[in-house]
């Protein structure tokens, strides 16, 4: 494994993440970067400036996504040049979630209103159509007067349904969409990893925001999706459980590690782990990880241990 930096975070995708994301580049050792990504989601505004201060901070940045990365967190990996998915790693869709008029706490795609309107198009189209020919074929009426009967009848079935559709609600979610087009297209400018028409698949090809976007189904949006392999296998199986403890926290956590490559591994010098990160919400140390010494990190919260204990790179 060549030197790189490995930075970890699990949690919500929102501008605390940011910060800390922010504090712990600037620790930067190498110019490649490998972030390892457990989250269910945020904000996209926040996922868009992670995406970019990697991009601003290193020369490419790969992906590896142990489990899930839902929702900002794909925002996110749009900007990585390479996506590294174990057998249980998930992406989910980018249809951007919108607060519920109604309701202090939950949320609705940005897809929901906007495909409620075109289901009512369609049905109503259907049902015209469907009124027409009866009148025409059945009753005998002229197409003028069997179509002026059928726009009545449709009017009158779907007209009270139309009402409900609030403009304004129907424009904040486009908005929305429009939100997720936008940044997706920044950050692939520089990653260049989404294939053709892949960030419209990601924005509205699935029919839930829950829906599972596994390996296989990454590699139909992404030109480089590959299964983790030796070092990156471990790093990831590694880290599983751990990252997923705190995937759901609204206070993320944020490590750095500096990998110093593969000549410097020497797995029987080791030392015994170092304790893991120990708190939420809090960007941990400078662990360089030099598997050929035992020395801790300066700042004390990571070192050697912390990722050599299984990486046998």
């Amino acid at each position: 494994m060549d030197a790189v930096d490995i930075i970890t975070y699990s949690g919500e995708i929102n501008r605390q993440g940011y910060a800390m994301l922010c504090d712990v580049l600037q620790k930067k050792v190498t110019e490649k970067a490998l972030l390892v990504l457990a989250t269910p989601g945020g904000d996209p505004h926040a996922g868009f400036r992670i995406a970019r201060a990697l991009q601003h901070t290193y020369e490419n940045f790969d992906a590896v996504i142990p489990g899930a990365c839902k929702s900002a967190g794909t925002l996110v990996v749009v900007g990585a040049s390479k996506l590294y998915m174990d057998d249980m790693s998930e992406l989910g869709p980018l249809d951007i979630q919108v607060k519920k008029s109604d309701e202090v706490i939950g949320r609705n795609s940005g897809l929901d209103v906007l495909q409620a309107v075109s289901y009512l198009q369609t049905n109503a189209m259907s049902a015209f159509r469907s009124y027409l020919l009866e009148l025409t074929s059945q009753a005998g009426l002229s197409t003028r007067v069997a179509s002026d009967i059928a726009s009545r009848l449709t009017t009158g079935l779907y007209e009270p349904v139309f009402a409900q559709v609030d403009p304004m609600r129907l424009a904040e979610m486009q908005r929305a969409m429009e939100i997720a087009f936008a940044y997706g297209r920044l950050l692939n400018e520089r990653s260049g990893n989404l294939r053709h028409e892949g960030l419209e698949k990601l924005v509205t090809g699935y029919p839930a925001h829950a829906f599972v976007i596994d390996r296989k189904e990454a590699k139909s949006i992404f030109v480089a999706v590959e299964k983790p392999e030796g070092f990156l296998l471990q790093l990831c199986q590694g880290l599983y459980s751990n990252m997923q403890k705190n995937q759901f926290s609204p206070s993320p956590e944020v490590a750095f590690y500096a990998l110093k490559g593969d000549q410097d591994a020497d797995p029987a010098n080791q030392s015994a782990p170092a304790n893991q990160p120990s708190s939420a919400g809090r960007a941990q140390g400078n662990g360089q990880v030099d598997c050929g010494s035992a020395d801790p990190a300066e700042n004390g919260s990571a070192s050697c241990g912390d990722i050599s204990a299984f990486v046998n790179a």
